[in-house]
């Protein structure tokens, strides 16, 4: 089971992320944005994915995926993000919803930043 070990792992080595709490549990946030977090009991997270990103995942593994919504905004509800399944979610695909939901909060320049090094990277072999 993916633990708040392993979202640590893939959320710290993202540019310019730091770690908070969110209502006294682990979150990660960028540019003061969150877009990663457990909630009570560990069992679940939620990413702060696109709607359309939540969707597609939503409709393919309904058992690993749930999207969240809270109260709000002109129509009565505002998307939150995907709710994952921990024990049923591979550690591949946690890290692609990571990386997913840090995009979607980062800065523009962050962005630009760790495309250019991963390119760099990629280039030098450095994946390999």
């Amino acid at each position: 089971m993916i633990g708040i070990e392993d979202i640590r792992q893939c959320a710290m080595v993202l540019p310019e992320v730091e770690e908070a709490t969110h209502f006294r549990l682990p979150s990660f946030k960028v540019a003061g944005k969150p877009f990663a977090g457990v909630e009570k009991g560990e069992t679940t997270a939620i990413v702060s994915v696109t709607q359309a990103d939540a969707q597609t995942a939503v409709t393919e593994e309904p058992e690993i995926y749930e999207e969240v919504w809270r109260a709000g905004g002109p129509h009565g509800r505002i998307f939150v993000g995907l709710r994952v399944v921990l024990a049923k979610v591979t550690a591949e695909r946690m890290r692609e919803l990571v990386v997913l939901a840090w995009r979607n909060k980062a800065l523009k320049r962050l962005m630009i930043a760790s495309d250019e090094v991963s390119e760099f990277s990629r280039l030098s072999g450095a994946d390999a």
